[in-house]
């Protein structure tokens, strides 16, 4: 029996969280934190990004099971106000100075959350079937009514996470260090 597409499309998935995990895993807070100029956020503001859309597809998927982010009071938590944290609380229309006077917290708090908001978001989308791929769900924070299909919501989560794993990748060949997540 062939295997699914939907599994195929969630081994991807998947595996880039586990690339930018593994690149970030050795860091300390000083390479994470470090911006060239003040146009380019730094490591950690990719890090919660992804983080912060892994848990808000995995949300809007189920339906039902609500972010890590909500249920952990992380933005109260960590200091940050909603206002500042861009569409959907997910760094998402930040500009350049925004983006830079987040005060995202220590490595060690970013990959807590990470490691959990792409366990869970890797769980739910390796449950789905190839009968899910054009199946709609509702995006509760677009404009009202706004559907989308599960299998092109996934693609264009596994392509905005592939963008961010190569701007980190050549933030850490910027700093000197290894600058890729194949090794």
């Amino acid at each position: 029996m062939a295997e699914s597409i939907m599994h195929r499309i969630a081994m991807f998935y998947s595996s880039s969280h586990g690339q930018v995990l593994k690149l970030l895993d050795g860091l300390d807070d000083r390479h994470i934190m470090w911006r060239p100029n003040t146009t380019a956020p730094c490591i950690g503001f990719h890090l919660w990004h992804l983080a912060r859309w892994a848990d808000y597809l995995q949300e809007m998927i189920t339906e039902t099971s609500g972010q890590i982010w909500e249920a952990e009071g992380l933005a109260e938590e960590w200091g940050l106000r909603d206002a500042e944290l861009g569409f959907a609380q997910t760094g998402m229309g930040l500009d350049d100075d925004a983006s830079a006077s987040l005060r995202l917290p220590a490595k060690d708090v970013l990959l807590d959350y990470a490691r959990k908001a792409f366990a869970k978001a890797d769980q739910v989308v390796g449950t789905m079937a190839d009968e899910d791929f054009h199946r709609t769900v509702q995006d509760r924070l677009q404009a009202e009514g706004e559907e989308v299909e599960i299998g092109d919501a996934v693609l264009s989560w596994l392509k905005h996470d592939n963008r961010h794993l190569g701007m980190i990748e050549c933030m850490l060949g910027v700093q000197g260090l290894r600058g890729t997540a194949t090794r």
